[in-house]
């Protein structure tokens, strides 16, 4: 969970900058507008997001972000940028869509307390792929059922350059539903999902080489399988121009491929985050097929 884009979902490890303020707020616009009414083919606005999220999946430490959110949606037919979504339409049909999605990771300082202390520091990452998706249950109310499969690559990102790390599989089930609440309709989402990964992408946070052996760290060696479980909540409710996004997110390490390795501090660990936009600029164009706002925002 662009992650640019990205179906996080949900997902993902952690993110940098804007790519994780994006993917773990993961909540799309919505509105109370009435039922009947069409949704612009795309707006923008500005806003702030704040995230308190670990270094990586299992660190105790991490790092709070406070700063500036852009805010842009385009509903095209095959393009389509939201909040938490940038995503370029391979092929769509009521029940299945093929998706290309992002996700990524926030920088590990060097020589940090914790874990990790006197090892060096890990730079960004960022995830890209395919994600299959498919609806497979939707209810009155705009109630709905889907199945997120995206398969990323991931990269590191940094100074030193950009590097291959490995392959991400995040499989999750989501539901969401429209719920009207203090005189407006809100939309709650939920997610859940294991995380797999390659020996590669494990190997980046997890190993502890030879070098860095300390009377606390022994050597270790990532290998490939389960990375862990997540559950994942967003609330969101839209006033004409302003939009307020709450996020949740608990993980847990139990039986992960790495939960052996001396990096991992916790078992157990959660992320929180929200974002409010104000919306100043949008398009006279309707979105394609005139899909009421409410609609739009489900999918």
């Amino acid at each position: 969970m662009v992650h640019v884009g990205v179906h996080t979902m949900f997902n993902v490890p952690v993110m940098t900058g804007w790519c994780r303020l994006l993917s773990l707020v993961w909540v799309l616009s919505l509105s109370n507008t009435s039922w009947g009414a069409t949704v612009p083919l795309w707006e923008v606005g500005i806003g702030v997001a704040g995230l308190d999220v670990p270094f990586y999946r299992g660190a105790e430490q991490g790092r709070r972000y406070l700063l500036p959110l852009p805010y842009l949606i385009y509903r095209g037919d095959r393009l389509k940028i939201d909040r938490s979504t940038v995503r370029g339409t391979i092929f769509s049909s009521e029940r299945v869509v093929l998706d290309l999605s992002l996700a990524g990771g926030v920088p590990v300082p060097q020589d940090g307390a914790g874990a990790r202390a006197g090892m060096p520091g890990l730079d960004s990452t960022l995830e890209m792929g395919p994600s299959l998706e498919l609806r497979v249950w939707k209810g009155g109310g705009y109630r709905e059922i889907w199945l997120h499969l995206p398969l990323r690559s991931a990269f590191s990102v940094g100074s030193s350059g950009v590097g291959h790390v490995g392959w991400v599989w995040a499989p999750s089930v989501e539901y969401s539903w429209l719920n009207s609440w203090q005189n407006g309709t809100w939309k709650t989402t939920l997610a859940a999902g294991p995380l797999y990964a390659d020996a590669r992408y494990h190997d980046y946070f997890y190993t502890v080489e030879a070098a860095y052996i300390t009377a606390t760290r022994s050597e270790y060696q990532a290998s490939s399988g389960y990375g862990g479980s997540r559950v994942s909540v967003g609330i969101e409710r839209r006033w004409g121009d302003v939009w307020l996004g709450l996020f949740g997110r608990y993980d847990t390490l139990q039986g992960a491929a790495f939960e052996g390795s001396p990096l991992v501090e916790t078992n157990h660990y959660h992320a929180i985050g929200f974002a409010m936009t104000w919306l100043f600029l949008k398009s006279k164009t309707a979105a394609p097929e005139g899909r009421s706002q409410l609609e739009a925002q489900v999918r």
